[in-house]
């Protein structure tokens, strides 16, 4: 049975990542194994995957592979830049010092892991891979979004609004997710992630921790669906650095 991985990384080893797990080979049977926001050590987080003894699909919000030539994000910006859904440059990371991606990348590659996406996309299913994804692009696609949902804090945003956006947010995960993978909505932590009643008492580190919770498993139902149905995903970038989106239809 395949398993599927969702990480929302944090740029530092010190902060909160949004971690989530699922389990399942159909629409029917996928079900939630884990879901929350803990603070992550690379190697040992590279352990617990390669520990799995199955095939595996680790979808990650953080740049896996780099060099200078990483041109990604531009093309992000320029296909997703009306939606106002433009990531963060891995550029600016590297210059700063935020690698955490990177590492885990090298971290995965050294126990066997492949970080190039296309294997998967070409429908193999027992594929051991890591990918790259940015969930704007997910939103944006999967929820049919005009606009991107703007639950960062940036901008001066007060914490009623962003606790307004995360509500939608909610929404929209429990829609698509009673249509693509509806046991997984039986797991505890996700019930609790998705009550309106979480978002409307959100507050400081509990409104960043649930941010970090929903892209968490916004990153592991993109994990299910490249594997389930890889034609509906593409790879912008190359193995200077990419990002996998869903195809616009």
């Amino acid at each position: 049975m395949p398993t599927f991985i969702g990480l929302d990384l944090a740029w530092t080893s010190h902060r909160e990542s949004g971690i989530c797990w699922l389990e399942g080979e159909t629409r029917d049977d996928v079900r939630c194994t884990r879901l929350e926001a803990a603070v992550c050590d690379t190697e040992r987080l590279a352990d617990e995957l390669a520990a799995v003894e199955r095939p595996l699909v680790a979808t990650i919000d953080a740049p896996l592979l780099y060099t200078p030539e990483r041109w990604a994000e531009r093309e992000i910006a320029r296909r997703f830049g009306r939606y106002k859904a433009s990531p963060h440059q891995a550029h600016y990371a590297v210059r700063k010092g935020y690698t955490a991606g990177i590492d885990l990348g090298e971290a995965l590659e050294a126990r066997g892991f492949t970080l190039d996406p296309q294997s998967l996309l070409d429908g193999d299913r027992n594929v051991r891979v890591a990918v790259e994804v940015f969930p704007h692009t997910v939103h944006v696609r999967l929820f049919g979004l005009a606009e991107r949902l703007p639950y960062k804090p940036k901008g001066g945003r007060s914490a009623a609004f962003r606790r307004e956006v995360m509500r939608c947010y909610q929404g929209h995960l429990q829609t698509l997710l009673e249509q693509e993978a509806p046991r997984v909505l039986a797991h505890p932590q996700v019930e609790q992630a998705l009550a309106p009643s979480t978002a409307a008492n959100a507050r400081g580190a509990s409104l960043k921790r649930l941010d970090d919770t929903l892209d968490g498993l916004t990153c592991a139902l993109a994990a299910w669906l490249l594997w389930r149905e890889p034609d509906r995903w593409e790879t912008i970038g190359d193995l200077n650095g990419y990002i996998v989106a869903p195809r616009e239809t």
